[in-house]
């Protein structure tokens, strides 16, 4: 007598669930759709807005998002690269500048030569 393999096994049983038509109640089938409608549109019939169009809305829009991305690049910038006068400017108000060197030596990063390790 010969055994099947597991992988055998289970090919028999889903090629066995496979060949069975699936059966859905129409009730269930309407029940379904409707919800599915009901998630799209508003009672009154108008189209729901997705969540990025809400909060792109609440925001003001392109103007706002366009201002808020240049804040955050000047941020960044000014973060990365400091102004003189900004470093002077903070020396002054707190007593003794700090600076932090996030990269540490990156000369080999940028020498002309190919540096073999």
């Amino acid at each position: 007598m010969m055994t099947k393999s597991d992988d055998e096994f289970l090919d028999d049983i889903f090629g066995t669930a496979k060949a069975q038509p699936t059966l859905v109640p129409d009730d269930l089938m309407a029940r379904v759709m409707a919800d599915a409608q009901s998630a799209l549109v508003k009672p009154d019939g108008a189209p729901k807005q997705s969540l990025f169009a809400g909060v792109f809305d609440i925001i003001g829009g392109w103007p706002s998002v366009g201002g808020l991305a240049m804040a955050g690049v000047a941020g960044l910038w000014f973060g990365v690269s400091p102004p003189a006068a900004l470093s002077t400017w903070t020396a002054e108000l707190i007593g003794v500048p700090v600076s932090v060197d996030l990269f540490g030596d990156t000369t080999a990063y940028f020498a002309e030569t190919q540096i073999d390790g």
